[in-house]
């Protein structure tokens, strides 16, 4: 086998089974993550002239985030928490299905480096481009800044698609509260659960208390509690009318929330006192939520994609190919692979409670995959691929079977009622 220059942990592992089974499964085009030899704009002005001249860069998709570093390993970290923010944002904050023309840039930086007081400074230029950088470090305070950094920069690439790089660009606090809050519970199965166990116990603050949330480097836990509750509460009250999608337009347009909430929410309450009753039951109404809702088909195929794709850059210059899985087995007793397979583990483990029926299985085998590889087991893994092709050809046909006949009943329901 040939040297391999990895670029990114984990890409096109099941593209590289027989018949590309989940090429089938997933609507959308591959991931194209890349290390790129370049120095971005996004570096001046921040000690450049400490940092070799060839950061490492990887991208998640190209209109989604761009992650660079000097050290590879922060940049696979900052890579695989951009794609749990994009993948959990995805439906609250109404993310184009075809991605950004521009992605985020997020650059992090050592903290031996870093001279700013903030741990993070993000930036939103003319043609809707927004950059963040961020102070790095590999632990709790660390991961926590990173989270945060890529909510906020998220929300202002959103809103510079709304209403473009405009002066007086407006993100929220609670927003951004609500956008970590919500990150960390539905990325974490089990999570959710546990907030609104803990969020029972306190005495929920007043709608005016919540929207007059203040920006800081990181947020108070209450604060992000109560900001999630509304989210969620908003979403929930959304309804025929799209209240929800028009609110989130015209507040990153600069339109105060309270304003907003009269003027798309306001058939729920005529005045104050009634606002204040009605968000006071949507906040104890969320949290006697069934927690574990489940993904749907189409949301566990594409979690499946995210936990199953490996490429590598297998020569100096050459362009990222995806890996067969006889690769990734042989190539896992290097440190960052083993990390990596570790990771994506404690993930699938994690992601069981919430997956699809169809594709449990799928999901099992994948597991069975990375335990197999960390342990070195080659036979085991060779049987975990056989397994993950079936799983995955037997999810599918479910999926479509199933699809099949509700499109059926509903023809048939449409054609009784004419």
């Amino acid at each position: 086998m040939k040297e391999i220059n990895f670029s990114r942990a984990y890409a096109a592992l099941l593209l590289a089974l027989p018949g590309h089974l989940l090429a089938a499964a997933e609507t959308q085009p591959p991931a194209q993550p890349a290390t790129q030899n370049v120095k971005s704009e996004a570096l001046a002005g921040v000690g450049t002239e400490a940092l070799p001249p060839m950061p490492f860069v990887f991208t998640t998709r190209p209109g989604r985030f761009e992650i660079g570093s000097v050290s590879e390993a922060a940049a696979r970290a900052g890579l695989a928490q951009a794609e749990e923010v994009w993948r959990t944002l995805e439906g609250p904050l109404l993310l184009p299905a075809g991605d950004f023309p521009s992605p985020v840039s997020v650059w992090l930086f050592p903290a031996a480096q870093w001279t700013g007081e903030a741990p993070f400074v993000s930036a939103a230029e003319l043609g809707g481009r927004v950059s963040v950088r961020v102070r790095w470090s590999d632990d709790e305070a660390g991961r926590a800044a990173l989270r945060r950094a890529l909510v906020q920069a998220l929300l202002m690439r959103r809103a510079t698609s709304l209403h473009g790089g405009v002066p007086g660009l407006v993100v929220p606090p609670w927003l951004e509260n609500a956008g970590v809050a919500w990150s960390l519970t539905h990325g974490n199965a089990g999570a959710l659960d546990a907030w609104q166990r803990e969020s029972l116990r306190t005495t929920p603050p007043s709608l005016a208390t919540v929207l007059a949330q203040r920006r800081g480097s990181l947020a108070a836990h209450a604060d992000e509690q109560s900001a999630l509750w509304l989210l969620t509460h908003l979403q929930a009250e959304s309804g025929e009318e799209r209240r929800w999608p028009q609110l989130l337009r015209a507040v990153f347009g600069g339109t105060d929330t309270a304003a907003a909430l009269w003027q798309f929410f306001g058939n729920y309450f005529k005045d104050d006192t009634e606002r204040e009753l009605w968000w006071q039951v949507g906040w104890h109404t969320q949290l006697r939520q069934a927690a574990q809702a489940g993904d749907t088909a189409a949301e566990t195929r594409a979690w499946l994609a995210e936990n199953a794709r490996w490429t590598a850059r297998r020569a100096a210059g050459g362009d990222d190919e995806p890996l067969a899985p006889d690769e990734v087995f042989a190539a896992r007793a290097r440190p960052w692979v083993t990390e990596e397979l570790a990771r994506r583990l404690a993930r699938i483990r994690a992601g069981l409670a919430t997956v699809h029926p169809f594709y449990r299985n799928a999901a099992l085998s994948l597991g069975r995959l990375h335990e197999a590889a960390l342990a070195g087991e080659s036979n085991k893994f060779a049987q975990a691929q056989s397994d993950l092709a079936r799983d995955i050809a037997d999810g599918r046909e479910l999926e479509q079977t199933a699809t099949a006949a509700l499109d059926e009943l509903e023809a048939g329901r449409a054609a009784g009622g004419k």
